[in-house]
This record gives structure tokens, C-alpha cells and sequence, in this order.
């Protein structure tokens, strides 16, 4: 079973070129719609920025 970080990582690796997410979207699709300040915490310390692209990930939407 893979623990709350992965879970994270594996979303956001599918946030395809050109896209991007919320914190809250990466949360709910990663299992807890709670989990926005653990999902900028986990990229935060992201252990593989060339294949992780937390950069795809923004506060909100407008």
C-alpha cells in the first residue's frame, strides 16, 4: 500500500503538459479532499523534480 506522498506524486505526474491543478484538486484525487496543506507539503520536499513537475501546481483558479 503506498503511503500519502505517493499517492500525491502519482497525480501529479498525470497533470499533462500545457495543464495545470489546484492543491485541492490534487487532494481530492489523491484520496482526502483535506489534504490541500499536505499536497504543498509533499511537493514542497519533492524528491524528483524532472519526472514530479510540481510546478504544474497553482494555488486557485480563476
Amino acid at each position: 500500500m503506498k503511503n500519502t506522498f505517493e499517492l500525491i506524486y502519482d497525480v501529479v505526474r498525470r497533470i499533462p503538459y500545457g495543464k495545470v491543478a489546484t492543491y485541492g484538486q490534487i487532494a481530492m484525487l489523491a484520496g482526502n479532499p483535506r489534504w490541500s496543506r499536505v499536497v504543498g507539503y509533499a511537493l514542497h520536499v519533492n524528491p524528483d523534480p524532472d519526472t514530479i513537475p510540481c510546478f504544474r501546481v497553482v494555488n486557485r483558479l480563476r
